[in-house]
């Protein structure tokens, strides 16, 4: 009974404050600005503004609670967003009832959508599937498509099965945060920098329709909508899930279905691959951006840090486009780094490291953010140009392609490193330098700007842009590869990205580690899913696309994003759990887990009682063993 008190105490607590926590219908409470129960098709049970409903092809039916709105292909509502919406901050809530399942991919349903009067056309939309073809399955939350504040996930739906929906907004002194929650459980998470004005909603807010977009194209929800409510604050993870609970009677049989992907692989034995002497052979990599190992006493802490958790793999960045973590004798070291070295007369943070880590039986793979370039740092000048992308260096000079290929093999030649990590391996964005111009006018003797314009009759970009990017970005995966392994044949070149089928949209910033890996340029191709659940359905695809599905390896996140845009780790059994999760579904190349900064002593535990309970060797199943 202690649990069930503990529900109902938390419960009237919030009663107050959040009207979703009442018994049926919700009604108006202090927080309230718009609600509708729809029960009548002409008016609002209670609104801030104006409280007219205008249904164009909606009817009533039943619904979660009394009667429902029930909008088919070609209805909608609309409600007028003046004083019923905040955009500096917000909660809107309803319940939804699709009229299809999650296997319609063929089709996106955009269910609430309305403008921002930001003079860019700015909207916001929450729309399962999307514009473009690669977005079928995943349901996005753009609260601000100006601001790239938006989110996608992976999400099920089921014919008649009611969702409980939480959309989330709040803009704070230097960023804007939308999130995204169904049945209580935070499914999505944006967070993006913002200085400027928060621009206010324009015209009617659109249930059921993406008209309330600049550019609707006919994207139905079809389905059912209740309960729909929009609150004057931000509710936090907690509220949430207390409101969804509060709400929903068989919320207990809602949460351990949700959780079915990750329980029920947990459930299954873990076989790890072992050798003659009984050992695991399984590679855990850690991965760290900052600097701490480059002092004589941060390596050693570091190494200890990462062997407590149970981790045999330490992937250190040692060049974030601000100068190098080494003593190099190809560019200057980054600021903090050199003056580590300076305070410790012929010291080399990179050779220490090695030597700490071999000792322990950990192996040392360097990462490289490759086409990263911090335009504050001087020597980068050269390869930066105006029309660059932002945070970039001109993937399309050869100077530059030859100075990171030169810097990279310098440290293979010089330590005695275990692998390469290759981060930032993409032209992040379209350049439209004058030395991208006259590099695509060479290669196909047209004008790059105009083709752009052009794109493919299925919307998507020119196929000539996605073949030039790709292009210059392989020469570099190619060049590092083939040289790095004449230096060091067992040496593990491993990538980090958001690996792209064949069939989906191509990316156009050249990142192509599907290709990589089927040309066996890289052994490793790093999935980067730090969400609290993973993209599982997208993972098995990949993998039963490759020749060598043991190349694609999942990277966990440990850590969480608050409103305010710091980070907090998470929940240790939830990193251990999904640790499991990839080592009983995809074994190969082992696992691995984004960051050493946000490694708590609450998730070291939950490793070492869990899935690293047993030590491992670090052990690769490398491109030449299966071709």
């Amino acid at each position: 009974m202690t649990g069930y008190k503990t529900l109902i105490l938390a419960s009237s607590i919030l009663l107050g404050c959040c009207s979703t926590l009442s018994a049926g219908e919700p009604t108006p409470t202090d927080d309230t600005l718009f609600l509708s129960n729809f029960n009548s098709l002409e008016k609002a049970d209670f609104a801030a503004g104006s409280a007219v409903l205008e249904a164009h092809g909606a009817t009533l039916v039943e619904g979660k609670s009394g009667k429902g709105l029930s909008v088919g292909q070609g209805g909608y509502l609309t409600f007028a967003s003046e004083k019923n919406l905040l955009a500096r901050q917000g909660t809107l809530i309803f319940w939804f009832k699709p009229n299809w399942s999650g296997a319609d991919t063929k089709q996106s349903h955009s269910l609430i959508t309305w403008s921002w009067d930001d003079g860019k056309h700015g909207y916001c939309v929450l729309s399962h599937g999307w514009w473009e073809p690669a977005g079928a399955g995943k349901t996005y939350f753009v609260f601000q498509n100006q601001l790239y504040c938006h989110a996608s996930t992976p999400l099920t739906y089921r014919k008649n099965r009611w969702m409980h929906f939480t959309l989330t907004w709040a803009y704070h002194e230097n960023n804007v945060a939308a999130r995204t929650y169904v049945d209580g459980h935070l499914v999505t998470s944006a967070i993006r920098r913002h200085t400027g004005a928060v621009a206010d909603p324009k015209g009617p807010i659109c249930l059921g329709a993406d008209r309330g977009t600049h550019m609707p194209r006919q994207r139905w929800a079809d389905g059912v909508f209740d309960g729909l409510e929009i609150l004057n604050r931000t509710l936090d993870k907690q509220e949430v899930r207390d409101a969804f609970r509060a709400r929903e009677p068989n919320w207990r049989q809602v949460e351990r279905e949700r959780e079915a992907w990750l329980y029920g692989v947990l459930e299954q034995p873990y076989k790890p691959n072992r050798d003659g002497q009984g050992r695991i052979l399984e590679s855990r990599a850690l991965l760290d951006e900052g600097t701490g190992w480059t002092t004589p006493q941060g390596a050693k802490d570091t190494i200890d840090r990462l062997t407590r958790a149970g981790f045999n793999v330490y992937v250190p960045c040692i060049w974030h486009g601000r100068g190098a973590r080494w003593p190099s004798k190809l560019t200057p070291m980054e600021k903090g780094v050199e003056q580590t070295v300076a305070e410790h007369e012929g010291f080399d943070p990179l050779a220490n490291l090695i030597r700490v880590a071999h000792a322990k039986g950990v192996e040392v793979h360097p990462w490289f953010c490759v086409c990263y370039g911090d335009s504050r740092w001087k020597p980068l000048a050269p390869f930066i140009e105006e029309g660059t992308p932002r945070g970039a260096c001109e993937a399309h000079n050869p100077k530059f392609r030859q100075f990171i290929v030169e810097l990279m093999i310098e440290a293979v030649n010089r330590y005695e490193i275990d692998g390469v990590n290759l981060d930032y391996i993409r032209a992040k964005g379209i350049s439209t330098s004058a030395t991208a111009r006259a590099s695509y006018r060479k290669q196909f003797g047209a004008d790059l700007l105009a083709d752009l314009e052009r794109r493919q009759p299925n919307g998507w970009v020119n196929a000539k842009i996605v073949k030039w990017q790709d292009g210059v970005i392989a020469k570099i995966v190619r060049a590092i590869s083939e040289q790095a392994r004449a230096a060091r044949p067992n040496i593990v070149i491993s990538i980090d990205g958001h690996p792209r089928l064949p069939t989906d949209e191509p990316g156009v910033q050249g990142r192509n580690g599907f290709w990589w890996a089927e040309e066996g340029w890289i052994d490793v191709l790093y999935s980067m899913d730090y969400s609290r659940q993973l993209a599982w359905q997208k993972t098995d695809v990949i993998r039963r696309s490759l020749k060598r599905p043991s190349a694609s390896v999942i990277i966990v996140g440990n850590y969480e994003r608050t409103d305010k845009g710091g980070v907090i780790s998470r929940e240790g059994q939830l990193v251990a759990d999904l640790i499991g999760f990839c080592q009983r579904k995809y074994p190969g190349n082992g696992v691995g887990l984004y960051w050493l900064g946000s490694l708590d002593e609450a998730q070291t535990k939950a490793l070492r009682a869990g899935p690293f309970r047993e030590p491992a060797l670090p052990h690769w199943i490398r491109a030449s063993a299966e071709r």
